[in-house]
């Protein structure tokens, strides 16, 4: 719903406008906070929509004209009533090979590099890159397609690829409110034929990509897109002859609230008569669906009565949950909407879940924590179904931050009220951490379990539900591991507690008894000095302990990008391989030094320790390979600065270690990296 056809209105004075709506509660904003219900409600028609969006946008209004003036802000009450109802290779391949680290079993996730032990797919700036990868030491290039806007993931499934990129239309600067309309296109690629892939579908959905998940070949992609206000209603929020209540830093609390009801009521009919403008097409997410080359019509995704709202009024951006089923050649395009922005995304092989925070509700700016609603999709053949929501209390970290099992959702969540920790010196709640228990019912979820109050002034880092137990990572100068017993759903409970300096931020479990995880190690004093590898002896559930520890050799600088993508963690056949970046300063010569490889690790679950085995480093690739930074047309190399090659993952073909770079692939041994089998050059300097 980002296009606006709206002519630009004529300003007059609004004094003379009746204040009869100021106590109408369908013009008031509704209460957020633990007291509102988190239920999505179906828009009955576009007619409905059309008051929706007259509210929010008029409460952006008043939110940005006089929100300025006041740090506390009261919650106004409303009633919102509802509207509708609830309503390939060779014969002989590899014996096995690494996939996508993901979160859930049987739920795939999009990532820039997927493969089938035969073949090994690479999205490079806007290329495709196929390789053979079976034999290893035979690896080579077979075809690059180019592909349109700026690829960002991908699924693989069968002989089909489905690549994920971001774009943009230009939206004319002539129309009110003009700007650029952010797009996702799904480009469908056969590759039946490695030697010649081919795009067979192009298709462009209204927003960007928040995330997406794969079940069984079905495709649940989710999207975010803004709502453009026109600029003709910003202008009347501010120009000073609208007759707008006057307020400033002086008026008392009482003058700013009645100056915002005042308002509200003053902009609610101007509002109003430019959302009545909009045609019904103007409302909806729009995509098109075509042949490559075809200038496909963008259509509404879906209708007007296939959108849901919360409760409780917010930000009225779209988020859409596009289906499609990749097993059919011709899979039809469906979606279900949420008339709000929505930014966690966690999937089960059963159900959908978007967690929607109330830092989108504009009038969450009082004491009042933070909450955040979750809204589950029930995955069915035909697409996503909403089935119904609930709410906990505080803010999620990322996706491991939700976990289902046996029919209920874990949720680990740090709280926050709308200015954050003890703000100004001021006298408020020392924020702590959560783990609810919620158990899935026919309608959404209902708390039946909760562990509060964990590590009281300091935030999660990481996150690991696995079956009947719960590790958390918390940090504030060191790095308390959790371990937590949730054997019984209504009553979750803390068990042990390991304190070190540093923090995690990916935790992966090796077995039962052992969690490897990456992050930051640092003193006691809350210094973080470099990235860690660590391992975790969880056998003894009561009493963690670190198994043992490595310590990336950086004097000044180290990271990784695993750190905060899982994708580029792979831990297979017991070593663990993942990209890492240095950088030192020598002061005596006054020169800078870079690194940027593959660190390869040697997980040995009996003696619980952790060996470095060695390093890949594709500085060699950069020298043989046309710089991709100095632009299109280029030919030369890069300079010495091989942090150029900036490695992104690893795929292990048997015992086989594919390094993967911005420049290219490396084939080694995976216990020794140090011995070249293969390289595959993305962009080789011309002979």
């Amino acid at each position: 719903m980002n296009r606006t056809l709206i002519a630009r209105l004529a300003l007059s004075p609004l004094l003379a406008l009746s204040l009869a709506a100021c106590n109408e509660g369908r013009v008031s904003p509704d209460p957020a906070g633990s007291s509102a219900s988190a239920k999505l409600s179906r828009f009955a028609d576009c007619d409905d929509m059309r008051l929706y969006l007259t509210r929010a946008w008029t409460e952006t209004l008043v939110e940005s004209r006089y929100s300025y003036y006041r740090w506390d802000m009261p919650m106004a009450e409303g009633d919102l009533e509802a509207g509708g109802d609830d309503g390939s290779g060779g014969d002989e391949g590899p014996d096995s090979y690494s996939e996508t680290n993901t979160q859930e079993q049987g739920v795939d996730e999009p990532d820039i590099v997927k493969t089938d032990g035969e073949h090994i797919y690479v999205l490079h700036d806007a290329q495709l890159s196929v390789l053979d990868s079976w034999p290893a030491e035979e690896t080579h290039s077979l075809a690059t397609l180019d592909l349109p806007g700026w690829p960002t993931n991908m699924f693989l499934q069968g002989d089909q690829l489905l690549v994920f990129s971001y774009d943009w239309d230009e939206r004319g600067w002539e129309t009110d409110g003009g700007g650029y309309n952010e797009r996702t296109l799904m480009t469908v690629v056969d590759i039946s034929d490695r030697s010649d892939p081919t795009i067979t579908r192009e298709i462009a959905v209204e927003g960007w990509l928040n995330g997406a998940r794969m079940v069984d070949g079905h495709v649940y992609a989710v999207t975010n897109a803004w709502t453009w206000m026109p600029e003709s209603l910003w202008n009347l929020a501010w120009d000073e002859n609208s007759g707008l209540p006057e307020v400033d830093y002086d008026s008392s609390d009482a003058e700013i609230e009645m100056a915002r009801i005042q308002a509200r009521a003053m902009l609610t009919p101007h509002v109003a008569a430019v959302v009545s403008t909009l045609s019904d097409a103007d409302l909806l997410p729009l995509a098109s669906d075509g042949l490559p080359g075809e200038d496909a019509d963008p259509q509404p995704l879906m209708g007007c009565d296939e959108i849901y709202r919360p409760a409780v009024l917010a930000d009225p951006n779209m988020t859409s949950v596009v289906h499609l089923d990749l097993g059919e050649v011709d899979g039809e395009l469906s979606g279900t909407g949420l008339m709000a922005a929505g930014w966690n995304l966690y999937a089960s092989t059963d159900h959908l879940v978007i967690a929607q925070t109330s830092w989108d509700w504009w009038w969450g700016g009082d004491d009042t924590a933070l909450e955040t609603h979750l809204h589950r999709f029930a995955l069915e053949g035909d697409g996503a179904t909403y089935e119904g929501s609930g709410s906990v209390g505080g803010w999620l970290l990322n996706q491991f931050s939700m976990s289902e099992y046996d029919g209920h959702l874990r949720v680990a969540t740090t709280d926050m009220n709308a200015w954050g920790w003890g703000w100004d010196g001021e006298d408020r709640a020392e924020p702590a951490n959560n783990v609810f228990v919620l158990e899935q019912t026919a309608t959404g979820f209902t708390e039946v379990g909760h562990v509060g109050g964990i590590a009281p002034g300091e935030t999660i880092q990481a996150v690991r539900f696995l079956g009947e137990k719960g590790f958390v990572v918390t940090y504030e100068q060191i790095d308390p591991l959790f371990t937590l017993d949730l054997s019984v759903p209504s009553d979750p409970r803390i068990i042990g507690e390991l304190e070190l300096p540093g923090f995690s931020t990916y935790l992966h479990p090796v077995n039962e008894d052992l969690l490897l995880s990456v992050g930051f190690a640092g003193t006691w004093e809350g210094q973080i000095t470099g990235m860690a590898i660590s391992l975790f002896d969880v056998s003894d559930f009561a009493n963690p302990r670190l198994a043992d520890q490595i310590l990336l050799e950086s004097d000044d600088w180290s990271w990784s990008e695993a750190l905060y993508d899982h994708h580029a963690f792979t831990y297979f056949n017991g070593v663990l391989s993942l990209p890492i970046y240095t950088w030192q300063w020598d002061e005596d010569t006054r020169q800078e030094s870079y690194f940027s490889g593959m660190l390869v690790v040697d997980v040995d679950p009996e003696g619980g320790s952790l060996t470095e085995i060695g390093r890949v480093d594709h500085a060699d690739m950069v020298e043989d390979s046309v710089c991709r930074w100095y632009g299109e047309g280029a030919t030369e190399p890069c300079n010495d600065d091989y942090w150029y090659a900036s490695m992104r993952r690893s795929v292990v073909v048997e015992d086989s270690l594919f390094s993967i770079s911005d420049y290219g692939v490396k084939v080694t041994p995976q216990r020794q990296p140090e011995d070249l089998l293969a390289r595959v050059l993305f962009y080789p300097l011309a002979d």
